[in-house]
């Protein structure tokens, strides 16, 4: 089954929360914390992927841009020696700040923030060593945080997971993104966890999830960077059958979409349109 959530920016994507991901007894064994688990959306896969890469990180400063219901930021600041939390929507740090006393909460726009985080890192000397990017999932707001970050030279090394790198919205802001431009870059992968197709309404046949992965240095790079978007077989066939594929069927399907969120609203009366 697939939920929703909205964004605090009424105009930013509005993205599917895989409401089955739990199972059960297993969730325990996987993610162990002292205290009650929060909702975490993503995939097992992907979850164990951002705990091994925060091990291996071992990060003096973190911080997730996009921290939603707070599972994530859990295991974050339990790897971390200093923990930021960017988000748009200040219920986020109303709600998760008493529980986090020591997760620096940050409400706002996220490219001005990252900058903030940054500095605050710098005046102390805490290198951020791993950044979640999992926050406004349009072209522009994902390439806008990137840029952001992409405008750094890292004093230590530097992972930075995104999110979602499946869907094509997200996708086409990652690949813009000046990586190759960037000499401090030693390693993109758009789909170090692949992302899948949803299969519950309003999401229907649309691709989300997934992970990449980006690796920066203090020392600069020798050579070119490796390509960032490689040929991928399984990401192919799963655009090819998604509703994002520009096929004449899916403009079709796309325009009733719309026009069905529309009339419901005009009639609720009538109850849903097929």
């Amino acid at each position: 089954m697939v939920a929703h959530l909205e964004c605090g920016d009424p105009d930013r994507v509005r993205i599917p929360a895989e409401v089955g991901v739990n199972s059960g007894s297993i969730e325990p064994l996987l993610y162990p914390l002292p205290s009650a688990p929060r909702p975490w959306i993503m995939s097992h896969a992907e979850r164990c992927a951002v705990l091994q890469i925060l091990r291996i990180a071992r990060p003096a400063a973190s911080l997730e841009i996009g921290t939603s219901g707070g599972g994530c930021l859990q295991h974050i600041r339990a790897h971390s020696q200093r923990t930021f939390s960017i988000d748009i929507n200040p219920d986020v740090a109303t709600r998760l700040s008493v529980e986090m006393p020591d997760v620096e909460f940050l409400t706002g726009n996220s490219p001005d923030l990252i900058h903030e985080v940054f500095r605050r890192c710098g005046a102390r000397r805490d290198p951020l060593g791993f950044i979640l990017v999992d926050g406004d999932h349009s072209y522009r707001g994902v390439l806008a945080d990137l840029l952001a970050i992409l405008a750094h030279v890292p004093s230590s090394s530097l992972w930075v997971v995104m999110h979602d790198t499946a869907n094509p919205e997200c996708r086409r802001g990652i690949e813009a993104a000046p990586w190759s431009a960037h000499p401090h870059v030693h390693m993109v992968d758009l789909d170090f966890i692949p992302g899948s197709l949803c299969e519950g309404d309003p999401f229907r046949n649309q691709l989300w999830g997934g992970l990449g992965v980006a690796l920066l240095r203090p020392d600069a790079r020798t050579g070119p960077l490796p390509a960032v978007t490689i040929p991928n077989l399984t990401y192919s066939a799963l655009f090819r059958a998604s509703l994002d594929y520009p096929s004449i069927a899916n403009r079709i399907r796309r325009w009733w979409r719309v026009k069905r969120r529309g009339l419901q609203r005009r009639f609720p009366q009538l109850g849903r349109f097929r």
